[in-house]
């Protein structure tokens, strides 16, 4: 079992943290895995190490870092002065570049129609991630079959998901892993795991 899978069977409820001002929200939320959506480049040294000191596996969003290149040389600086485990983008090539470099990599795909699906099960077939981050999350059940004939890696659903029902009903259709930006969510990882462990769908 890798990393990813072990935390996310662990609590499978991701951290999204999209504002600074939550962070001590996330080091005391019920998760193994936070994500930094709006990095800053300025600050991302300190967060980065007190998210370590909660044994939380720190992603940073590389599409949406500020005050860093989103290229193989920003990729090498996160991996060698910032200490991230690994990292979230849209852009096949930099989930190849992170995984020379030994860093998890969760790949974000969006799913607007029959069209996207195609192209997004082509990149990450290519790039082969650790994990899909698909958006909507919602949608996840919809395309689970999909999922199961093209998609290896693990599957985090991301995404007009707001309630512990949604949660369990995504989780039980395809996902292995749910990130949330609302800090509502944040501590459901126990009472989830309780709800999948009930054979009644509560969708």
């Amino acid at each position: 079992m890798n990393v990813l899978n072990y935390a996310l069977k662990k609590n499978p409820i991701i951290v999204s943290l999209t504002d600074s001002a939550d962070l001590d929200k996330a080091l005391q939320a019920e998760s193994s895995i936070i994500i930094l959506i709006q990095a800053d480049l300025r600050t991302l040294k300190d967060v980065t190490q007190k998210i370590k000191e909660t044994d939380n596996l720190i992603f940073v969003h590389m599409d949406l870092i500020k005050g860093l290149k989103r290229d193989p040389s920003g990729i090498q600086y996160l991996s060698d002065h910032i200490g991230v485990d690994g990292i979230v983008t849209t852009h096949a090539n930099l989930i190849q570049t992170a995984k020379r470099l030994k860093l998890l990599t969760i790949q974000r795909v969006f799913i607007l129609d029959t069209a996207s699906i195609k192209q997004g099960v082509r990149s990450i077939q290519e790039s082969r991630p650790d994990a899909v981050e698909i958006l909507p999350g919602i949608a996840v059940p919809h395309i689970q079959k999909e999922i199961k004939s093209n998609i290896k890696p693990i599957v985090i659903a991301a995404g007009l998901i707001n309630s512990k029902e949604e949660i369990t009903h995504v989780l039980k259709n395809g996902a292995q892993g749910i990130s949330s930006s609302s800090t509502e969510l944040w501590n459901l990882s126990s009472t989830i795991k309780e709800s999948l462990r009930n054979p009644i769908d509560t969708k």
